[in-house]
């Protein structure tokens, strides 16, 4: 691609009339100020104080390189390895789930339910890049927290970010759909999970940055069977939770009831259906007694 300068604004200019070819303008523009950042160290008020600042061919390359992933549609967060949640930034490859808003309201709900109450164990199971489990740990410091994933690759991304944040979860791997607690849980006050929920059938509603780069496996359950996680974690729920404890789902809009209902018959009680800012049905929370 050939440049009139090598002025930092003429070069965003010229790369955000590209991606405007296949994004929302604004969409465009934060991408590059994403990249700008990341990859040259330039922050927005650093770009706008500093207009007619050149940058080397190298650095042009660096910013190029980028684009090009973008124009695969390449998720952005993918592309620079790391992703915001809450106050946490975190390590993200193909091999985790990116975290979402929705996902932050459910450790935020925990978060505002549980704060109070002193020396809590935890267990997070799907854990993916760690992000649930990371933030409760972050923001109820004196819990002791434990988190799961079927996927050893998940596993090193989560362990990268409590390294990273100097949090100290422990990270083991289960498959929940198989496999018997381990031993070394001991009675638990709060068990979370966002396991996968969107059915195959959704999948043609779903964008191709989603379908092309995200695990499949966090991601989607057999539309025969979409409940499937919700069972066997509250079938382990009911064995490992203290007497008060409490279980966090994230949930599929579609399946609020049938979600309390499957809770509600291994013996969980005062079973509530919360909504997301979009005022979707997106979690669920019940306490056994």
């Amino acid at each position: 691609m050939n440049f009139t300068t090598n002025k930092i604004r003429d070069i965003r200019e010229t790369y955000l009339k590209e991606l405007k070819k296949l994004y929302p303008e604004n969409e465009s523009a934060a991408f590059l100020d994403l990249i700008i950042e990341k990859r040259l160290g330039i922050n927005r008020l650093k770009r706008l104080s500093f207009p007619d600042l050149r940058i080397s061919e190298s650095e042009i390359l660096k910013i190029h390189f980028d684009v090009r992933e973008l124009k695969k549609h390449r998720p952005i967060q993918y592309i620079l390895g790391e992703s915001q949640f809450l106050d946490l930034k975190l390590l993200v490859n193909e091999n985790v789930l990116i975290p979402r808003p929705e996902t932050e309201e459910l450790a935020l709900w925990i978060v505002e339910n549980e704060k109070s109450k002193k020396n809590l164990f935890i267990l997070d199971i799907g854990t993916g890049s760690g992000c649930i489990a990371l933030s409760l740990k972050q923001l109820i410091p004196e819990s002791k927290i434990w988190a799961c994933d079927l996927c050893e690759e998940a596993l090193k991304v989560a362990s990268q970010n409590a390294t990273k944040h100097h949090l100290e979860v422990n990270f083991f791997r289960m498959n929940i759909l198989q496999e018997v607690t381990p031993d070394l849980l001991p009675p638990l006050d709060i068990i979370v999970s966002n396991p996968p929920y969107v059915t195959e059938a959704e999948k043609a509603q779903m964008q191709f940055n989603v379908l092309g780069f995200e695990p499949p496996c966090a991601l989607f359950v057999k539309d025969e069977d979409p409940l499937v996680y919700y069972r066997s974690i509250c079938s382990l729920a009911a064995s490992k939770l203290k007497p008060g404890g409490r279980l966090y789902f994230e949930i599929n809009q579609q399946y609020g009831k049938e979600v309390t209902d499957i809770m509600k018959s291994v013996g969980f009680k005062y079973p509530v259906v919360k909504k997301d800012i979009f005022e979707k049905n997106r979690m669920v929370s019940a306490t056994w007694l």
